[in-house]
């Protein structure tokens, strides 16, 4: 009788710990899903830094907000015709060295990207730290706010 006790015992231990496994796994992966239908952030970051590089503007215009505000290393502002106006090269220049990402989610239709950044044609404001603004406007994801400040941290190292 002992025995079978606790064979009863141990059977029914098992079968909760797989019924509490089980539903952890179908959690874990119910959760996963909005997370994966998320869009990559970095890599949206990058390719519209890239479109600015070559010089597609068709492609920046499509993905900034029509209400866009900058503010630049200087401290002043830029507006959308100002931030959207791209010039094609024949001959790019070096590409700018991007680091050290960070995604700030918000809400579900807004997210912060920041970043630092390497300009390597721009001596006075080659180093930068970058804070872009995405919003989701019907559907499509637009830059809405851009802020770059100046990033002195190697001039500062030397003291």
């Amino acid at each position: 009788m002992p025995k079978t006790w606790m064979t009863t015992a141990f059977l029914a231990v098992f079968l909760a710990s797989s019924a509490f496994a089980a539903n952890g796994r179908s959690k874990s992966s119910q959760q996963a899903e909005p997370s994966s239908s998320r869009p990559d952030f970095v890599a949206l970051q990058k390719a519209f830094i890239a479109a600015q590089e070559r010089g597609d503007a068709e492609y920046v215009k499509n993905a900034v907000a029509e209400d866009f505000t900058g503010i630049e290393t200087s401290g002043g502002t830029t507006d959308h015709a100002e931030f959207i106006h791209v010039e094609h090269s024949d001959k790019p220049g070096r590409p700018p060295i991007l680091y050290d990402f960070k995604v700030i989610q918000l809400d579900e239709d807004c997210v912060v990207v920041t970043y630092n950044a390497v300009f390597p044609g721009n001596q006075l404001e080659r180093y930068q730290h970058v804070s872009d603004t995405w919003v989701s406007e019907d559907g499509h994801w637009k830059l809405k706010f851009q802020q770059s400040t100046l990033n002195l941290w190697s001039a500062h190292d030397l003291d």
